[in-house]
């Protein structure tokens, strides 16, 4: 049976700040925004802006394992909602997506992410994206995103199997960075000892 994002998750606007997020000491939530992002789809609850709400509504307070989707740019990516312990609410440019009450039993807000991140979603985004100067994904494209649900099984198996490989790539990225260092510190051992010899 073909199914859509719609049919599972509540999809809400980010906080509507007006203009730039400012940092404020006194105020009273944390933001997401498209630079606390890593390359790996994660955010970095570390690194988040504590600013001012515009409106007190604890609607739109992000909970754990909901997913944010950047819906402004060209870099269409779901994340999901790990490890909170402070208010926090999404930027403007987000999409704010829950498990609807009634499909929390038959789906992980993990693989919603790793879908939506997959070949087959991201090329529905490109092509449904609209505007000029700014491309941005319109509530209702995203809505309408096919879906393929499989039994929970299914689905831990293939959350499981992303985050090793997550973990995978990693580890591979230090092993490079530390080879490089290497190289480095060689290169520069060897011209230390040119400089010296002559």
């Amino acid at each position: 049976m073909a199914t859509t994002l719609g049919d599972f998750v509540q999809i809400t606007s980010g906080h509507p700040f007006r203009g730039r997020i400012e940092s404020n000491k006194d105020g009273d939530v944390y933001v997401v925004q498209m630079r606390n992002i890593d390359a790996e789809g994660r955010i970095d609850i570390k690194s988040l802006t504590l600013a001012k709400s515009v409106r007190e509504n604890s609607l739109d307070r992000l909970r754990q394992n909901d997913i944010v989707f950047i819906a402004k740019g060209s870099n269409n990516t779901a994340s999901l909602v790990e490890g909170l312990t402070k208010d926090t609410v999404c930027a403007p440019h987000f999409f704010h997506l829950r498990i609807k009450p009634n499909k929390q039993n038959s789906i992980l807000a993990g693989f919603i992410c790793w879908q939506l991140n997959q070949k087959p979603a991201q090329r529905y985004f490109k092509v449904s994206a609209e505007g000029s100067l700014q491309v941005s994904i319109r509530k209702k494209v995203l809505e309408e995103t096919p879906f393929v649900l499989p039994d929970l099984e299914t689905q831990r198996k293939i959350v499981n199997l992303h985050r090793c490989a997550m973990k995978e790539i990693k580890t591979y990225y230090r092993l490079i960075e530390n080879r490089q260092l290497e190289m480095t510190a060689i290169a520069s051992d060897l011209l230390n000892r040119l400089d010296k010899s002559t």
